[in-house]
């Protein structure tokens, strides 16, 4: 190999480097549409597809975050415990049934993650000096990850009031507490699922309340500055 030739397959190695940074946001859209899309179809095949799906979410969350090694570091750690605890949760049922701290514990984590990663991007997203529509769908992520997030605390509600909130059918799943969130989020609520205890209520009344308000202040002007190519 000549020596231009490898100059050029370093330019380009570099180059291609450089446009997967510029598009960083991009990524965890992605990978949020995939598992919304993925879920129902891979939640009834081996238990160990959903805790993957979370994987993929939680390693392009941590690809996003512009945060201190000690904090980068302490996310990390965060992020594998809730990968282990939900591949606890799927794959070794009984377990968790006999133990509720350790059900409680993995719960935790996961909102404790998903809430300071939502800190770290919505800091980075809205210091950006540069709007583009990467940012843009960093944005839309981050609302997206706030649905994720109430799902937790709903699921957290839950293990201490079974009856908190109504479910179709018997026992509770997962994939329609994040249903049930999502719909709260976005105020369409259907009615198939709906909060009875007064705290779930009171959830539901946060987060209806903070994704309109969501959209309508902080992504609106994250649009309004790129049309605009305001700097």
């Amino acid at each position: 190999m000549s020596k231009s030739t490898f100059k050029k397959d370093i330019f380009e190695i570099e180059k291609t480097v450089e446009k997967l940074a510029k598009n960083r946001y991009s990524y965890l859209f992605l990978s949020i549409l995939l598992l919304l899309a993925l879920m129902p179809i891979v939640e009834n095949w081996h238990p160990i597809f959903i805790p993957l799906l979370f994987l993929m979410l939680i390693m392009a969350i941590l690809y996003n975050l512009n945060a201190s090694k000690r904090l980068f570091r302490f996310l990390l750690i965060l992020g594998l415990l809730s990968f282990l605890f939900s591949l606890i949760a799927r794959t070794v049922p009984q377990i968790q049934e006999k133990n509720f701290y350790l059900l409680l514990f993995g719960v935790i984590i996961n909102a404790l993650f998903i809430l300071v990663s939502i800190k770290i991007l919505v800091a980075r997203i809205f210091s950006e000096k540069i709007i583009t529509s990467d940012t843009i769908q960093g944005g839309i992520s981050v609302y997206f990850l706030m649905a994720f997030l109430w799902a937790f605390f709903y699921d957290i509600l839950l293990l201490f009031d079974p009856n908190a909130i109504s479910l179709p059918g018997t026992g509770i799943n997962h994939s329609e507490i994040i249903y049930f969130s999502f719909t709260t989020l976005t105020t369409l609520g259907y009615g198939d699922i709906s909060p009875v205890s007064h705290m779930a209520r009171n959830l539901t009344i946060l987060e209806s309340t903070l994704g309109p308000l969501y959209l309508a202040v902080l992504i609106s002007r994250l649009v309004s500055k790129h049309v605009s190519g305001v700097k």
